[in-house]
């Protein structure tokens, strides 16, 4: 979906609320699609499930000319710059077991 200033992109965290999200993409279904396998892969490395996950939803941002010197430069992370407005839009607790 996109907005003036931007676009909504999708992305997961393996254990819920920690760490970096991972596993950007456009729509919701490929994103749920991709934290399927890893959860899958993570039970069969580690014989268990996987902690509670999340698929999170941001609104990323067309970020200005400054914004992209400072990225270059080093003194800026681009998440941090475009991503905004992060929310939870369904959690994850077992292999096929998800809330909305």
């Amino acid at each position: 979906m996109e907005f003036a200033d931007g676009v909504k992109v999708y992305a997961y965290e393996v254990q819920s609320g920690i760490g970096q999200p991972m596993g950007f993409g456009a729509s919701l279904e490929d994103v749920v699609r991709e934290l399927g396998e890893v959860r899958a892969e993570i039970a069969q490395e580690e014989g268990s499930e996987a902690s509670p996950s999340s698929v999170i939803a941001f609104d990323m941002l067309k970020p200005d000319l400054d914004q992209l010197f400072a990225v270059l430069n080093g003194d800026a992370n681009p998440r941090d710059l475009i991503l905004r407005n992060k929310r939870v839009v369904r959690a994850v607790y077992g292999r096929n077991d998800d809330h909305s």
